[in-house]
């Protein structure tokens, strides 16, 4: 079967500009890793910036794909098993994909002058909005935050966590939290969640100790 050679040099660029950024990483070095030929580059993506444009679009779309999935499963669920569900799904997408939060890293450095930047026309995941305003209507989340702000404050944490996670590795094992992802995630997850006061008691629920 022929090697794809696309899908060859967004597979080694993503690992170089992932190390280097858009500048810092070389033509060379990215075909060598490929074992591709450098005019394959400009066939497929016309110049290193196009290469670099479809290595971001590529990673970006397979996570927001990922994501949607999970948004759509969690719609059905009770408010906040649903947005449970929703941001440690997220984590743990995110966790599988170091390459696309060092891009976004240097993305970010650079203005965002790459990635197309959301507009209150192109709000993401109406499901995941929905999911929020039902909780709110119902009195699980509080009432004077808006979908935005929820929204932005959970995906800054998460992607945060990840950026930040070698720099406070020793941090978390002292906290018993550096060898165990999962409990670490809903850690995570449940301070957003919950917030500094704990979640609210319910009806029927025990006094927590």
């Amino acid at each position: 079967m022929p090697r794809d050679s696309r899908s060859a040099l967004l597979a080694a660029a993503a690992e170089e500009f992932a190390r280097f950024g858009p500048k810092g990483a070389r033509i060379q070095a990215i075909v060598q890793r490929a074992g591709i030929n450098e005019r394959m580059i400009y066939h497929h993506f016309g110049s290193k910036d196009g290469l670099y444009a479809a290595v971001l679009e590529a990673q970006a779309s397979g996570l927001i794909e990922a994501w949607r999935q999970v948004i759509h499963r969690a719609a059905g669920m009770a408010p906040y098993e649903g947005m449970q569900a929703v941001l440690a799904g997220f984590a743990d997408l995110l966790a599988a994909r170091p390459q696309l939060v060092a891009l976004t890293v240097h993305e970010a450095l650079g203005g965002w002058r790459t990635l197309p930047l959301p507009t209150a026309g192109t709000a993401p995941f109406p499901e995941l909005r929905e999911l929020y305003e039902r909780g709110q209507r119902q009195g699980v989340f509080r009432a004077d935050c808006p979908f935005e702000i929820a929204h932005g404050v959970a995906l800054s944490a998460l992607v945060g966590s990840m950026v930040l996670k070698a720099r406070g590795a020793a941090v978390m094992d002292s906290a018993a939290l550096g060898a165990d992802p999962a409990r670490l995630r809903d850690q995570v997850v449940g301070q957003l969640l919950d917030g500094m006061t704990g979640r609210p008691q319910r009806a029927g629920e025990g006094v927590r100790q």
